[in-house]
């Protein structure tokens, strides 16, 4: 009931499931008190005791109502943060193994690459080295010819000296 002795009227201030908002009945107590008659030569203040009592059952309900919501609320929360947890963990472990991967083959890349730097530069040592082998030999064959040669001409020489002393000999032993 009001200072002029009429009733305050019911709040349309419900949230949809009933229920009243805690802060506004917080909000209500204090009007309560502010329209509440003040006794003399005291900070005291007369309240209507049914509205009073009434605006405290309605806390009592709405309370452990609210309380319910925020605990639903923070439960949701830490199934949502524990969703994107896993969530992130999985993605972490994807790109962990494309990075393996990636690593792995860019590593058998370089690895096939350096062997084949290596087999190309003993091939290359090969080939240089049977070059020179093959020079060597070829070397050896023409010095061989080359001596060949050398005392076939001597000998065709000495032939040849011989043929002519014999000529000149039996030039000789002709013309006597």
């Amino acid at each position: 009931m009001m200072r002029d002795g009429t009733t305050t009227p019911p709040r349309h201030d419900e949230a949809e499931d009933g229920a009243v908002d805690i802060l506004e009945l917080v909000d209500r107590l204090e009007e309560l008190v502010g329209l509440g008659k003040r006794v003399p030569f005291s900070t005291r203040v007369m309240v209507e005791e049914e509205e009073f009592l009434a605006l405290v059952d309605q806390l009592r309900v709405t309370v452990p109502n609210e309380i319910r919501q925020a605990q639903r609320v923070i439960k949701e929360r830490e199934a949502i943060i524990g969703e994107a947890q896993h969530e992130a963990a999985k993605i972490l472990e994807a790109a962990r193994q494309q990075a393996e991967y990636i690593v792995s083959q860019q590593g058998v890349l370089n690895e096939a690459r350096q062997r084949g730097e290596e087999l190309l530069k003993q091939v290359e040592l090969e080939h240089r080295r049977s070059m020179g082998q093959i020079d060597q030999y070829a070397l050896q064959q023409f010095t061989r010819v080359e001596d060949a040669v050398q005392e076939g001409l001597h000998i065709i020489m000495a032939a040849v000296r011989d043929a002519s002393a014999e000529m000149e000999s039996a030039k000789r032993h002709v013309g006597q």
